[in-house]
């Protein structure tokens, strides 16, 4: 975990579904006998979403609901009733959490998908963070029932694979004079079928480049020279803030997430691996996006509007089932 606690606001996650799985597709075969789809449902984080000293952030899942266009909600099967899922372990597509595993539903409209999360300041502590120090807090998700999906289409022999991308970089708040955590629902819906991904370097000499020697042990970082990029106004480690936001359409601007247009759709933490590069990964749907890079990351305050530096903006478009590469 990151040293840097990043606060991020709820963005237009729910409302990324249109652009991911416009008309539910893909899948056309693999569905259940007699013309019936199947629906799978799992659950991941953001890779590396750093909060302050939080270790852990786990939810209770108590049950998932799909409603058909003109009939009553259904609760579908989970896995296991209720399901705890550490959010902060499942950081990859690799190893997500399956809570609905083919489960056979009927073709045809549908209104939407929604999830039932036991997550209040209630003092059960069914959805609670750990912390570094092993304490625990409980962890509230407003409101308890969280809607993933409005208004989609399963075609006939359709095995709908669905991800759900809850980004705690940009939901797990600690809320000043208030007990325990907020989870607000920032989550993305991804149709595993029409999958892509998006990783890349940024390279020592691009940080390097971005850094600036400190006056004398001690000083605060502005009293830094040769900051060209801001690397130094949120800490004076290169390790930390580093972070690539990713915005829906081409030659789009960047900007910090603040409730206002435009919103990354996600925020993907770039973190030194084993071999001592700097790299980031992420699942994202098809589509022409805007790719930057910055390291004022821990600067990103959602209650404000914040004049965060990106570094060398470009766009690509991701197909599905294809790897793009953005070196920085």
């Amino acid at each position: 975990m990151s040293k840097r606690c990043y606060r991020h606001s709820q963005t237009a996650a729910l409302a990324a579904f249109g652009l991911l799985v416009a008309a539910c597709s893909g899948g056309s075969g693999g569905g259940g006998s007699n013309g019936t789809a199947t629906l799978t449902v799992s659950v991941m984080d953001t890779p590396a979403a750093a909060v302050d000293n939080v270790t852990e952030v786990n939810v209770e899942i108590n049950a998932l609901w799909l409603k058909g266009a003109g009939s009553a909600a259904r609760q579908l099967t989970m896995s296991q009733t209720p399901m705890t899922v550490n959010l902060a372990a499942l950081t990859t597509d690799k190893n997500a959490a399956l809570l609905i595993d083919a489960q056979p539903i009927e073709p045809g409209d549908y209104e939407w998908l929604e999830m039932d999360v036991n997550a209040d300041f209630d003092g059960k502590f069914d959805s609670y963070v750990t912390t570094t120090t092993g304490g625990q807090e409980e962890l509230r998700v407003p409101p308890g029932r969280v809607r993933l999906v409005g208004g989609f289409t399963v075609a006939a022999n359709q095995a709908l694979q669905l991800l759900l991308d809850w980004n705690l970089r940009k939901g797990l708040v600690r809320p000043q004079g208030q007990p325990g955590f907020f989870l607000k629902p920032a989550i993305r819906v991804i149709d595993v079928t029409e999958l892509g991904v998006l990783r890349g370097t940024v390279a020592l000499t691009t940080l390097n480049a971005t850094t600036a020697t400190v006056k004398a042990v001690g000083t605060t970082p502005s009293d830094t020279t040769g900051d060209a990029n801001g690397c130094l106004a949120d800490d004076p480690n290169i390790d930390v803030g580093n972070a690539v936001y990713v915005f829906a359409g081409d030659n789009i601007t960047p900007d910090d997430i603040d409730a206002m247009d435009p919103e990354p759709v996600t925020v993907i933490p770039v973190e030194p691996n084993a071999a001592g590069e700097y790299v980031y990964r992420t699942a994202i749907a098809p589509g022409t996006y805007t790719i930057a890079f910055t390291c004022q990351a821990g600067l990103d305050d959602p209650d404000k509007s914040d004049d965060l530096k990106f570094v060398a903006p470009v766009t690509r478009t991701i197909t599905a089932d294809a790897e793009v590469i953005v070196d920085f």
